[in-house]
């Protein structure tokens, strides 16, 4: 028979003249069943953990069998390799000979080309410096045009400045003249 911690808490039964104390049977009874509620989820975690093991001892199981397979593969592969290594290197040998002598002829005409180009490059590089130097000299002219036009307007603006001052100037001595010559009459006209 089995039995969850609900069905020990829910149980009940019949109560007599003279028998247990009812709230200890009901203490020991909430215990008991926190304690079987406990031992099936250790026990349910359990069973899952112990499947777990037994699909993993078999995976393990299958890959194992599978090496064994390949481990035979590859010692067939070995030995096959080994063979067929022997032909390749005594056929490999002749081939790099052969290779090498054609390199060997290909490198010197490469060689013969670079220094052509290598000419060449030196010959554009001159001309690029002499186009660099003439640049900068132009550019060295075109500045000293600009600061040269630059200063004289600086010159001209402060000119015109200075004008500006003075005219204004004028204009406020005018005006204070006018304003003691006002103020003057006005004292005159108050005084009579």
């Amino acid at each position: 028979m089995k039995f969850s911690g609900n069905d020990v808490r829910s149980h009940s039964f019949s109560s007599k003249m003279r028998g247990y104390d009812r709230l200890e049977v009901d203490a020991f009874l909430f215990k008991v069943a926190d304690w079987l509620d406990q031992s099936v989820r250790k026990n349910e975690q359990l069973s899952l953990q112990c499947k777990d093991l037994f699909d993993q001892y078999n995976r393990l199981r299958e890959e194992h069998a599978n090496l064994q397979k390949i481990l035979i593969s590859v010692n067939e592969l070995r030995d096959q390799a080994t063979a067929r290594s022997d032909e390749l290197v005594e056929k490999a040998e002749t081939d790099a000979e052969e290779t090498i002598r054609k390199a060997e002829a290909e490198a010197e005409g490469i060689r013969a080309k670079a220094e052509k180009d290598i000419e060449k490059l030196r010959e554009e590089i001159e001309g690029l410096t002499t186009q660099r130097d003439k640049i900068l000299t132009d550019l060295y002219e075109t500045f000293l045009s600009q600061i040269r036009t630059l200063e004289t307007e600086g010159v001209r603006m402060g000119v015109d400045l200075a004008r500006l001052l003075e005219e204004e100037s004028e204009e406020v001595a005018e005006e204070e003249s006018e304003n003691v010559i006002k103020l003057n009459q006005k004292a005159e006209g108050d005084a009579s």
